[in-house]
């Protein structure tokens, strides 16, 4: 699916008036800061099968301090969610996107495992519910 199909529904923020490359310490990725630059995330449908948001490049830190993702999910940077539990997250390290249930840090229950920005988004379309 492309980009322009996945957001056909999706609500984009304007422009970031600082593009911010790191969060907690951890480098955020190219292929994401790309899209990033262009939208500063946003809320609403994405393809046939979700819902949810990215978060505004200067709310990152804010975020991941209210969801204490170094102490839960250490290695992790959160970038979104479903908003109904599903966090969605980057892990430069292991150079991976997934989606974390934010009441578990048990790392084998991570899913939607990724290793670029299109495909989670593709990925995130095909897992059920």
């Amino acid at each position: 699916m492309t980009y322009e199909e996945m957001f056909r529904e999706f609500e984009f923020n304007e422009e970031p008036e600082t593009v911010v490359t790191s969060v907690n310490g951890l480098a955020l990725p190219e292929d994401y800061l790309a899209f990033m630059q262009e939208h500063d995330g946003g809320e609403g449908a994405l393809g046939r099968n979700n819902y949810g948001c990215f978060y505004r490049l200067e709310e990152l830190e804010e975020v991941n301090e209210d969801y204490e993702v170094s102490e839960n999910w250490p290695g992790y940077a959160v970038i979104g969610s479903d908003m109904s539990g599903q966090l969605w997250a980057y892990n430069p390290d292991k150079k991976i996107y997934c989606q974390i249930d934010s009441e578990n840090t048990d790392e084998d229950t991570y899913y939607t495992i990724s290793k670029s920005f299109e495909e989670f988004l593709n990925k995130m379309d095909e897992e059920p519910e």
